[in-house]
């Protein structure tokens, strides 16, 4: 593989102004830049704006380190095409923000990356592992691989938001550009063209820590591999200017260069939008530095859940395939629910208990009644929330899009059914 200054033909120095604009990326993996936040980013680079990209994972899912490594350098040679530079101006330093420890990469002094190397979560992160998502969702402790300038570490969501922070603070960037936290929340479970937990983990991250802030960053968000059936939307120049780029990093990723699927995202770029997003509500641990918005739901925390209509309340007794129900009684046992930030949406789990709401079966029978069941990566668990706390919330199952609906009477069960947006659909979060 060729390294350094062996390339047979180097780019000429580039004499590219400074811009005075300043950005800052955030993603999961070395290429995720390349795909959904280019050609931004390639034209960013040539403006001559102030650029810093932070990838969190590291590739050690096939053929460590080297996979892993020749990634990085993929990455890094791109980034020096761009500017008309060569691989071998990179320079390498440690760098400590908020007790996390990263490789700090300058090229020149406008452009840099930073790698933290957390390991892969894959496509599906599986239960209880110490990844991204679990750091997210749950505050799980996670060690990384060792890095090019630091040792194995290991650090929480906290010190993760701290490192965000103190980097966003260092940069003082004019946008923040990160992938899409709204990934899993759109369709059905496993739409075409997936997602990516690590992806979303990364997003949300960027959301909690920063959009969430006293002031809050300006944060772009990019969508991923859920634009696969959108159709293109760059121009012919913007498209090959992206496919030069990500054809050059395949020279040091063999997985990607042997691969036909990367097409369909070389031809387009979308960020999030209002469409989009929808009045979806983010599942998201509850802020830390802004004062909490009342009834609004976070991530961790306990509530007893509220019905719009007759103001009764769920209730479920801690058992396997007990039945979901409600009572009038504020303090009945089984009333109190801890949220949980899983796939597809949101995990609703009686205080004290292993057992999570869901439908068996991935039952998508309208009147049938939600039940307490073992907890699993599938979309029958999961419930998106709609709405805000003004009206209330809608809680819609991922794997059937119906509704939580309450009965009328005391002691009934609450069943799916189809979505009416009326009261009886309507839910109030109340903290415990």
């Amino acid at each position: 593989m060729l390294d350094d200054d062996d390339s047979p033909t180097q780019p000429k120095p580039a004499q590219v102004p400074p811009s005075a604009e300043r950005v800052l990326n955030v993603v999961a993996h070395h290429d995720d830049d390349l795909l959904f936040l280019s050609p931004e980013l390639l034209e960013n680079l040539r403006a001559g704006a102030t650029v810093r990209t932070v990838y969190f994972m590291a590739s050690d899912y096939s053929n460590y380190p080297k996979f892993m490594q020749d990634r990085e350098v993929g990455l890094r040679r791109v980034y020096a095409d761009t500017l008309g530079m060569k691989l071998g101006q990179w320079k390498a330093q440690p760098y400590e923000k908020g007790g996390v420890q990263a490789t700090l990469w300058t090229l020149g002094d406008r452009v840099s990356i930073l790698e933290t190397r957390i390991p892969d979560g894959y496509m599906k992160t599986p239960l209880g592992a110490k990844r991204m998502w679990g750091l997210y969702s749950e505050n799980m402790q996670i060690k990384t691989r060792p890095g090019e300038t630091f040792p194995v570490q290991e650090f929480n969501r906290d010190a993760l938001v701290a490192f965000l922070r103190g980097v966003r603070d260092e940069i003082k960037p004019d946008r923040v550009n990160t992938l899409d936290p709204f990934a899993d929340l759109g369709g059905s479970p496993d739409p075409a063209g997936g997602f990516h937990q690590d992806h979303v983990a990364v997003a949300r991250m960027v959301m909690y820590a920063l959009e969430q802030d006293v002031p809050p960053s300006p944060v772009h968000y990019f969508r991923d591999y859920t634009i696969e059936q959108s159709p293109p939307n760059l121009s012919p120049e913007r498209a090959r200017a992206k496919a030069k780029a990500f054809k050059t990093y395949t020279e040091y990723d063999p997985d990607a260069k042997r691969s036909k699927v990367y097409g369909p995202w070389l031809r387009k770029t979308y960020e999030v939008d209002g469409a989009w997003r929808g009045d979806l509500l983010v599942p998201l641990p509850a802020p830390d530095r802004i004062e909490k918005v009342a009834g609004r739901p976070y991530v961790g925390s306990s509530y007893r859940i509220v019905n719009r209509a007759n103001r009764l309340e769920l209730v479920v007794r801690n058992e396997a395939n007990a039945p979901l129900s409600v009572s009038p009684a504020p303090s009945a046992a089984g009333g109190v629910f801890k949220l949980l930030g899983i796939r597809y949406g949101w995990g609703i789990m009686p205080k004290g208990s292993s057992l999570i709401v869901g439908m068996p079966e991935s039952d998508k029978h309208p009147e049938h009644v939600p039940r307490l069941v073992e907890r699993s990566l599938d979309g029958a668990q999961a419930l998106r929330a709609h709405g805000d706390v003004a009206g209330g919330f809608e809680l819609l199952f991922a794997h059937s899009g119906m509704a939580l609906t309450a009965p009328r009477q005391p002691g009934g069960d609450v069943t799916q059914a189809p979505s009416d947006k009326s009261p009886a659909q309507k839910w109030d979060f109340i903290p415990v």
